[in-house]
């Protein structure tokens, strides 16, 4: 048997992983909360949103109010060194946006340089982009330059795969573009020049117009989250669209570099086709491997994807429950909310319901949730944001204000997601916590999240706050 060198790394970086991460977790304190920058906000369809390297953790953000020191709308930056505790921030963009859609996505360039690629919420055809002078530096970015799809777009999520594109490989860029739906485009050349790649799902209204589960209202948005193992494979994992216009499941299927060829594959490898280099493509969400199947009463949203020691996937996904009767309408439900977890195992999916969610953010996007971050690292450990006990469902009122927030739970599990373990992170609060994330990091475990008032994705006060579990 043959065994890549790229798995072994993996496998045993996972092993040693898991061991440190059990250690550091059985701790009965956790860590201080760091506070990494004051006025930010982030979506969760645009990665990576933050990455770690040379011990040195680098996020992007949207600010949300135009107060201490920035402006809402703001594109910004930061840096914070894991060593010396030192922060720094960047503007990207002046006065951008004021939508937490348009935060940049994140990458390392072989030269240590940074690449941070960004765009508006559907409000104009390009995507902006920028590079840093010099490597593992934010304090200094070439001028910013951009892209044009030739269609409006919301959006960036920047993979690499090292098998094409040449000795640097190639950078894609999936976002919400032509049709509305989900396309790619490339760079060869580390991100100095773009170019249109194709079209990754076709969804219209064609496909769902008279199908039941669809609600009448909105349409022809798969909305798909992407993980790579930066050599042959980007997985992604889609609904078929916006789950205030259907009633969504999970689909999951794997872009693969096989010689020249790009392919689009199911999660047990068997081929669907060949990925679209034009701005039409035959593939559909629901030609994908299904994963979860949705219902009026269970209706799913895609929040993570991550890939395991093995290169399998794992994702997590929230769920609109019990409101069936009132799926036609807008600005009700989302009373209960729940999280979801589903693992390949290399035959099939294991797929779980894992935890209460609590309720939906706010009025009129009733399936928004506080939101779930996998372990990049550790298949077994989710994080969330609930305002309801993860095991009970009661409402989480603090004794400190007698208000109901949203607290960060650490979830582990030892059979495949099939039970959970949940600790809180946070207690009593007098402010949401919210949208966690966690950048993949060799040494520990990185938990950030949103601290503060989510009123829309227009209107947000929120700083950035997290614990590092390591060094």
């Amino acid at each position: 048997m043959i065994v890549s060198l790229h798995f072994l790394s993996r496998f045993f970086r996972t092993a040693i992983l898991l061991v440190s991460a059990a250690t550091s977790f059985a701790c009965s304190d956790a860590p201080e909360v760091i506070t990494f920058a004051t006025n930010g906000g982030w979506c969760w369809y645009q990665d990576e949103r933050a990455i770690v390297h040379d011990s040195v953790l680098v996020f992007g953000t949207v600010a949300g109010i135009s107060a201490r020191g920035v402006n809402a709308g703001d594109v910004m930056v930061t840096s914070y060194d894991l060593e010396t505790r030192e922060t720094l921030h960047f503007e990207l963009h002046d006065k951008f946006q004021s939508d937490d859609h348009d935060v940049p996505a994140l990458l390392t360039r072989t030269d240590a340089r940074y690449l941070a690629v960004y765009s508006k919420h559907g409000n104009d055809t390009l995507t902006r982009y920028r590079i840093t002078e010099r490597p593992g530096d934010i304090s200094a970015w070439d001028p910013e330059v951009s892209f044009n799809w030739g269609a409006r777009t919301t959006y960036s999520n920047l993979y690499r795969l090292n098998a094409v594109g040449g000795e640097v490989g190639r950078i894609f860029n999936f976002a919400r573009t032509v049709g509305n739906n989900p396309n790619w485009s490339y760079s060869d050349d580390e991100g100095a020049t773009w170019h249109y790649g194709g079209r990754l799902l076709s969804w219209t209204r064609d496909d769902f117009e008279n199908d039941p589960k669809f609600t009448g209202m909105d349409g022809t948005r798969p909305y798909v989250k992407y993980a790579s193992n930066g050599e042959d494979e980007i997985h992604f994992i889609t609904t078929e669209d916006h789950p205030r216009a259907y009633d969504n499941g999970l689909w999951h299927g794997i872009v693969k570099a096989v010689d020249d060829a790009l392919l689009i594959t199911h999660s047990d490898g068997s081929l669907i086709g060949l990925l679209s280099d034009g701005r039409t493509t035959f593939v559909k969400p629901t030609d994908l491997t299904p994963v979860f199947s949705g219902d009026a009463d269970n209706v799913a949203w895609t929040v993570d994807l991550e890939l395991d020691g093995r290169g399998y996937p794992y994702a997590a996904f929230s769920i609109q429950h019990g409101d069936g009767d009132v799926r036609t309408e807008r600005n009700v439900g989302g009373d209960d909310m729940r999280y979801g977890y589903a693992r390949w195992d290399g035959e099939g999916w294991r797929v779980h319901e894992i935890a209460f969610a609590g309720t939906a953010l706010y009025r009129g996007e009733d399936d928004y949730t506080g939101l779930i971050a996998l372990d990049p690292n550790d298949p077994d450990v989710v994080f969330i944001s609930t305002d309801a006990d993860p095991e009970t469902g009661e409402p989480l009122v603090s004794s400190a204000d007698g208000e109901r927030y949203y607290e960060i739970y650490r979830g582990e599990t030892e059979d495949f997601g099939a039970t959970w373990d949940w600790t809180a992170l946070t207690q009593n609060s007098t402010a949401d916590n919210l949208r966690p994330l966690v950048p993949d990091w060799e040494y520990g475990t990185i938990v950030l999240w949103l601290r503060g008032k989510l009123r829309t994705y227009t209107d947000y006060d929120t700083e950035v706050v997290g614990m590092v579990f390591g060094m």
